[in-house]
């Protein structure tokens, strides 16, 4: 599609996470032509019914947007390392081009999902002329764990040079225990030093009482509605279990990403009042001593 074309359909679910955050993005120039590119048109009656529920709802989405990009920023200046950012399940985040000015092959971004990749690659090479090279989109599922580090490894280089830095964004509610365990396996043993953006939906026992419908009917109807069993949810005990060894682990309730983004805890006072958490796993390669 050019800038003239028709705006490129997107599917309800995600033009719906896109419409939530429409209005962090709507300060961003870069962003906001982006968005005029796609039609986010299918979301609009999902949009109307959640906010019903909960008519701030799009605050989660913004905070956990401004949480997860300020947090990669952080991870890419702390290490002097050839650095990789992998987005999984990317979809339509504009995440890329929130990160493009680090951009440089130093500090490379790969996007993966199962479709509309290379459409969106063609989005950046209009709107990131300058830096799109530096951005990788593969079609690929990311449950074929063989599939999915095949694909990394031919864009990675040598692993013991490398700092991967892994984002899961709306991804971990909708991918079985099982599956996302080999996933973060897989990656695990991909590269010495790895980083991980684990965002997640909390257990309801860890939600307050007076808060508890808001996720319970917003994702149930969600679960229905895209055919799931079940929704899979994490605490931060099962997070760090399922990570392992090796990992320094810090932990982030909706009410400290709020704070971080406003400077206040408007909309969750405490820890409990939000169903969205993420948690953010570092492990550093180890130094080889040389002896004299």
């Amino acid at each position: 599609m050019t800038e003239h074309g028709n705006p490129y359909p997107v599917s309800d679910t995600a033009a719906l996470v896109m419409l939530w955050a429409s209005g962090y993005y709507e300060t961003k120039p870069l962003i906001g032509a982006y968005l005029r590119r796609l039609d986010l048109s299918s979301g609009r009656q999902l949009l109307e019914r959640y906010n019903r529920i909960c008519p701030w709802y799009s605050e989660v989405i913004i905070n956990r947007k401004h949480f997860i990009k300020n947090t990669v920023e952080e991870l890419i200046k702390n290490d002097a390392k050839r650095t990789i950012i992998v987005n999984l399940g990317a979809g339509f985040s504009p995440l890329a081009l929130e990160l493009s000015p680090r951009l440089c092959d130093h500090v490379r971004f790969i996007e993966i999902d199962r479709s509309n990749m290379s459409h969106k690659h063609q989005l950046y090479s209009e709107l990131v002329p300058d830096r799109c090279r530096f951005i990788s989109c593969i079609e690929s599922d990311i449950a074929d764990t063989a599939c999915l580090i095949e694909d990394l490894t031919k864009e990675m280089g040598e692993p013991a040079r490398t700092r991967l830095i892994v984002v899961m964004e709306g991804l971990t509610y909708y991918i079985g225990r099982p599956a996302m365990e080999r996933v973060l396996e897989s990656l695990s043993g991909l590269v010495p030093d790895l980083s991980i953006v684990f965002e997640h939906l909390k257990p309801c026992r860890l939600v307050s009482g007076e808060r508890r419908f808001i996720p319970y009917r917003i994702f149930s109807h969600i679960r229905d509605y895209t055919s799931l069993d079940r929704m899979t949810t994490y605490s931060e005990d099962e997070i760090r279990a399922i990570l392992g060894p090796g990992f320094s682990c810090s932990y982030c309730d909706m009410d400290k990403m709020e704070t971080k983004r406003t400077g206040s805890c408007r909309y969750f006072p405490a820890p409990d009042s939000g169903w969205l958490s993420c948690a953010v796993a570092v492990r550093k390669a180890r130094r080889r001593i040389t002896r004299p």
